[in-house]
């Protein structure tokens, strides 16, 4: 008798239990096109009553045990749209309300009437400012001031230099430079560009800003003076600088420093192709502009410079004036940089979004509206940027989907729809029994 109510009661449970995991599957379902949304799982224990011998032991049925998270990766959906954010691999998005900290894999972010990054919800994406201490910290694209780092005190260029050049003549760079003044100087030039340009083995051109933010170029000269040495000199328009006379208007001015009696770097390689320990690398160089701006002193550093047997080249170009301009647009990189792209073409760090992952990303709790919380089981919050360690990179403009699977979710349901029938039979069936063992008393 015990057992077929024991077998009842088993029933039972596995109705409930097929019941539950039929909700999971619903769910998961409803939430086949929730942003971020990662699938749930029911996992079935089985029930034991205590008391029973051991060699037999009847199972009293089963029961869901918990509703895993499966977080596998989302396909990411292009949406074009700049604040749409994706992460692809491990993490979450850190958001904050009231002081208290949530955690997404929803990036569809949107900016408040105050300029700060937010959720659909209104919480604010957490970061890291590149004005700020390093802390977590709102993130908001108006706090930077684009007007700030106006003018160009360092320019940093990297590249090459042809081995098999030729070496210029001796006493011919003298000769050039006695034609062509330093900036300021009012001594006429006899030097023009035409001149430097026929005999430097390489030259190139870059951007700086003066303090009231105009844009000016300043052409460099790689002139070849001996083996393994390239003496580099740098130019600027007569009429740019102050005291030229007018009728050096468009032809060079010599940079050099406060002083006047520096007024080139020196590249010194060794049989390697890499400069030599000895070898000057940077000229400080100091500008009067003729514009009313104030005077520029600029470091030109070229000590990632190599000398091979191959055409000269400028891989990298860098100077950190950004002259004046507004914020026309954003854009924010694999790594969770955002950039304010200003109207002048120049851009600026605003900012990076942070990324948060967990020794157990399982063991977070779901709340609603695409949100998890922390808890024991997840472990503490391991904080870092994106495309770093082991966190993932962030794709702007693409959105993670839901991880849903509609097609296994279907095959499930029919099991579970069994699975419930089938224990709904047990019980009818002991039903019938029951009735049977009561007619006959």
């Amino acid at each position: 008798m015990s057992s077929v109510i024991n077998g009842l009661f088993s029933g039972r449970s596995g109705v409930t239990s097929h019941g539950i995991a039929i909700s999971v599957i619903g769910d998961n379902i409803s939430n086949a096109n929730t942003v971020g949304f990662k699938a749930g799982r029911a996992e079935f224990e089985d029930l034991v009553s205590s008391g029973q011998a051991s060699n037999r032991i009847v199972g009293s049925g089963s029961q869901i045990g918990s509703v895993s998270k499966i977080f596998t990766q989302g396909t990411l959906e292009s949406t074009g749209r700049q604040l749409d954010l994706a992460i692809a691999g491990n993490g979450f998005f850190i958001l904050d309300k009231d002081g208290e900290r949530f955690y997404t894999r929803a990036g569809n972010f949107k900016l408040d009437n105050e300029g700060y990054l937010i959720n659909q919800a209104g919480m604010y994406v957490l970061g890291y400012s590149s004005s700020g201490s390093g802390q977590l910290e709102r993130i908001n694209v108006n706090s930077f001031n684009a007007n700030s780092e106006i003018y160009t005190t360092q320019v940093r260029i990297m590249g090459n230099l042809n081995a098999n050049e030729d070496v210029l003549p001796s006493g011919t760079l003298t000769s050039l430079n006695s034609g062509t003044p330093i900036a300021g100087s009012s001594t006429a030039g006899t030097t023009t560009y035409s001149d430097l340009a026929n005999n430097a083995a390489y030259s190139t051109v870059f951007e700086v800003f003066d303090s009231l933010g105009q844009s000016h170029t300043i052409t460099a000269f790689f002139f070849r003076t001996a083996v393994n040495q390239y003496t580099v000199q740098f130019y600027v328009k007569a009429e740019e600088v102050t005291g030229s006379p007018p009728g050096d208007a468009g032809e060079p001015r010599r940079l050099a420093n406060f002083a006047g009696t520096d007024w080139d770097i020196v590249l010194s390689f060794n049989g390697s192709g890499q400069l030599t320990s000895s070898s000057e690398t940077q000229l400080v160089a100091y500008i009067p502009w003729a514009n009313g701006s104030n005077p520029s002193t600029i470091t030109i550093n070229l000590e990632d410079f190599t000398q091979f047997a191959s055409p000269s080249n400028i891989s990298s170009i860098s100077q950190n004036g950004k002259g004046v301009g507004i914020i026309g647009n954003i854009n924010i990189t694999r790594k969770g940089e955002i950039y304010a792209l200003l109207t002048n073409g120049q851009s600026a760090l605003i900012g990076t979004i942070a990324l948060a992952n967990f020794a157990n990303p399982e063991g977070l709790n779901r709340i609603g509206s695409n949100l998890l919380i922390q808890t024991p089981d997840s472990g503490e919050p391991i904080l870092g940027k994106p495309n770093v360690g082991t966190f993932g990179s962030l794709e702007s403009g693409r959105l993670e989907l839901s991880n849903v699977d509609i097609a296994d979710q279907f095959v499930k349901l029919i099991m579970f729809q069994k699975g419930y029938q089938a224990n709904s039979r047990v019980i009818s069936s002991i039903n019938q029994l029951l009735n049977e063992l009561i007619q006959l008393v």
